[in-house]
């Protein structure tokens, strides 16, 4: 019985760490995407970072919550930022697009939001989206982008 059962946590343990995995690999998925554009106009590349993935992530809920596409949802950015003593950060924000491609593609193609991606200094970034179901948009997408 005991031997029937170790296959079947084996299998339990490999979902869980691949779940786990794929989670953590979408915040990397997200800096590499911007990275690769930061590259093609001679910027270096960013890093995933943890606290801005967790800034963005209360934006877009607060948007997803609200149900507008708004940088004063989850309250003011330099408000929202202090904690992290940043010299320079920028927000990007949109809804309306179910991946992330999409997304970043609509903020190269405007040019305050592709300002941000190309922020020089930039060094790390955070991406975060919410679904609404109720919402005409679903999702709501936010990143921040600092030195």
């Amino acid at each position: 019985m005991m031997l029937t059962q170790f296959p079947i946590r084996l299998l339990l343990l490999a979902i869980c760490f691949s779940l786990s995995f794929s989670a953590k690999g979408s915040a990397s998925d997200y800096a590499s995407a911007i990275s690769v554009y930061r590259r093609a106009h001679g910027l270096p590349a960013v890093r995933s970072d943890s606290r801005l993935g967790a800034v963005a992530l209360k934006q877009a809920q607060a948007m997803a919550l609200s149900g507008s596409v708004s940088h004063s949802a989850g309250g003011s950015f330099a408000i929202r930022m202090a904690p992290l003593r940043k010299s320079r950060a920028a927000e990007n924000i949109g809804a309306g697009y179910l991946g992330f491609s999409d997304m970043l593609k609509q903020w190269q193609d405007s040019a305050g939001h592709r300002e941000n991606l190309l922020m020089a200094g930039a060094r790390r970034v955070g991406v975060a989206s919410v679904n609404n179901a109720k919402s005409p948009y679903r999702k709501f997408w936010a990143m921040v982008i600092t030195d």
